[in-house]
């Protein structure tokens, strides 16, 4: 690439000698030499093969095409001033992106509703979201190509930094055909009997280890069928009477709207209560994205 015909300090004399009518004028805003400023424009216009001044006694004048190029000269200097102020905001985590992966299972909305404070006084940082397994995600995170994963507690690497989100109350959900389903509440062994179905997803595992280790101890073994789908269209099998499955309990609105005369939801109690799932979100502390770092320090402050 060939050498630019001009550098930034000589349109910083352009425009100091225009705005100040005269090199002397110019030299002493800019704290520099008057000859030195004088120099500067014999070899911008020597390099040009332009004028860009007339010099007379009482000072300079543009002339025609000295004013076009005084126009350029701002707009430049203007684009390398909001250059300068981005790549700074950039630096210090001001401004940029972060890339966020969200496990499946985890309702769209409810991780940017947990960020809504954030983005208020952070308004220049802008969120980008992708989802997958948990393992995939750590996976994604691990290479560098996330910034945070927000996972289910149950796939939490302990070299990553983890900060604990939200827990979620577990359902079951079961066919409106189905003995229980009249029943407000029951207990787990109230289940033993029942298939349950999960799906291909790190939240189908979170519910076959729950499964067993509410019902593993008892004397029947629970049925638990996998099915090569995710976990949230696993209720449309229970709609067709094939088991009984596990849900999220921030899920019962859109289940309700698309299978509400047909599954009945039930819940799930037992001598500890409710069962839930407990969702942290992780990241390296080798991260280098200024935004992240924001970020994470901001998630550090509200755990404390």
């Amino acid at each position: 690439m060939r050498r630019p015909p001009f550098d930034l300090w000589q349109l910083l004399c352009v425009r100091a000698i225009a705005e100040h009518g005269s090199i002397h004028g110019a030299s002493r805003f800019l704290n520099t030499r008057q000859s030195a400023v004088s120099r500067c424009l014999h070899n911008l216009e020597e390099r040009l093969n332009v004028t860009l001044f007339l010099r007379s006694s009482a000072g300079v004048t543009p002339t025609r095409f000295g004013r076009e190029f005084i126009g350029w000269t701002h707009m430049i200097l203007d684009n390398v001033a909001g250059m300068h102020a981005r790549a700074r905001r950039t630096g210090n985590g001001e401004s940029g992106q972060i890339s966020i992966g969200i496990q499946t299972c985890v309702l769209p909305g409810k991780f940017s509703a947990f960020t809504a404070e954030f983005r208020t006084t952070h308004p220049d940082i802008i969120f980008r979201y992708s989802e997958g397994t948990g393992k995939r995600l750590l996976r994604r995170l691990q290479r560098g190509q996330i910034d945070f994963a927000v996972v289910t507690r149950r796939n939490l690497v302990p070299a990553l930094q983890v900060t604990p989100l939200w827990s979620e109350r577990i359902v079951a959900a079961v066919p409106v055909s189905h003995p229980l389903a009249n029943q407000r509440e029951i207990s787990w062994s109230d289940l033993r009997h029942d298939i349950f179905l999960i799906g291909r997803d790190n939240a189908g595992q979170d519910f076959k280890e729950l499964i067993r280790r509410k019902l593993g101890e008892t004397d029947i073994h629970p049925k638990i069928r996998r099915h090569d789908i995710g976990s949230n269209r696993v209720i449309a099998l229970v709609q067709n009477r094939e088991g009984i499955a596990l849900l999220p309990a921030s899920w019962l609105p859109s289940i309700r709207d698309q299978h509400g005369h047909d599954v009945a939801i039930l819940e799930i109690r037992d001598a500890d209560g409710s069962s839930h799932l407990e969702f942290g979100i992780v990241w390296r502390s080798d991260n280098e994205n200024p935004c992240a770092q924001t970020f994470a320090r901001h998630l550090e402050s509200h755990r404390s």
